[in-house]
């Protein structure tokens, strides 16, 4: 199966809260790395760096919006 665009390190995403009694329903972070799929499943997965500078791996079926990373120099 083709994987839809998948972001970019760098790029900031919005997904949505894997954790289901945490008050918040969506969570932004910046992604770290290269996306990885698993063999098996064929699901797509993604390292993301939160605010308190915490790194999580994300499902990247969660996503629900990706833009790309604001440079300094433009």
């Amino acid at each position: 199966m083709a994987h839809p665009s998948l972001p970019q390190r760098g790029s900031i995403v919005t997904y949505l809260n894997p954790d289901v009694f945490a008050p918040e329903a969506f969570l932004t972070g910046v992604v770290t790395g290269t996306p990885l799929v698993d063999p098996e499943t064929d699901r797509a997965w993604v390292s993301v760096l939160l605010p308190g500078r915490t790194t999580f791996v994300l499902d990247a079926a969660n996503i629900v919006e990706v833009r790309p990373s604001v440079s300094p120099e433009t």
